[in-house]
């Protein structure tokens, strides 16, 4: 009994190792009803599968469930407030429905051509604003943030100006079967950095054109709203096909 309990455990790591180095250095947090067809999506840092665009437009009507939210493991949980929590699905919630602009029917009920869409927003860091401070106010020192290279280019996520990720996924309403999937992690960026007008002008930006970094969660929803979009426009173009 004890070899096949130890046999069980090593499977279920390697399976876990397995899924975890499939993405990167994102680990699923289980969320999907299957991982197994998702590819990365070229130019991204997204993995993304699909049923044909066929398929998915023969859908008219949606379901859109609760949204959900995982903090990353090390996140300082007792400083986030669990209305905070339910105030940023509600915002990601409301952007989907927004997105979709009235290219679907809004229903809670499965049935036939009903799609049901899950969405669970995961490792989720908060911004930090009192370091954003330090960092937006010497975005080129070098010492606020490691990595941050010479005035080109766009500077990297920062570990204390906000982190997400996303897991998506589209079943078939009544056979509950995946019809479509999507992971992608979005790092905040503290500044894009333009030189067209001269390094004063790029610093300028640097520190007056993010005053989202001083709000704790500006960078999440800035992130729900692309993932809102980016779902929205996938459905209306499989409409329209």
């Amino acid at each position: 009994m004890k070899t096949r309990i130890f046999t069980a455990a090593a499977l279920l790591a390697a399976t876990t190792l397995a899924t975890a180095s499939s993405f990167g250095d994102y680990e699923p947090v289980g969320f999907l009803s299957d991982y197994g067809k998702l590819k990365p999506k070229a130019g991204t840092e997204a993995y993304s599968w699909s049923e044909p665009a066929a398929t998915i437009g023969a859908y008219d009507k949606i379901i859109v469930d609760r949204i959900k939210i995982y903090l990353k493991a090390d996140a300082a949980r007792g400083e986030i407030d669990p209305a905070t929590m339910q105030a940023l699905a509600s915002h990601f919630h409301d952007a989907i429905l927004k997105a979709l602009g009235g290219s679907y029917q809004i229903t809670r009920e499965p049935g036939p051509r009903t799609l049901r869409l899950r969405v669970a927003v995961t490792d989720l860091v908060p911004n930090k604003p009192e370091a954003s401070v330090i960092t937006l106010a010497v975005p080129f020192g070098g010492v606020a943030e490691a990595g941050v290279g010479a005035l080109s280019g766009k500077a990297g996520g920062s570990p204390f100006i906000g982190h997400a990720s996303v897991e998506i996924e589209a079943l078939d309403s009544e056979s509950q079967q995946q019809v479509a999937a999507y992971i992608e992690t979005r790092a905040a960026k503290k500044f894009d950095v333009d030189l067209s007008g001269g390094v004063g002008s790029a610093v300028d930006k640097g520190v007056t054109g993010y005053a989202d970094s001083f709000s704790t969660w500006a960078y999440t929803k800035k992130a729900m709203d692309h993932w809102a979009d980016l779902i929205g426009a996938w459905l209306k173009a499989a409409k329209s096909s």
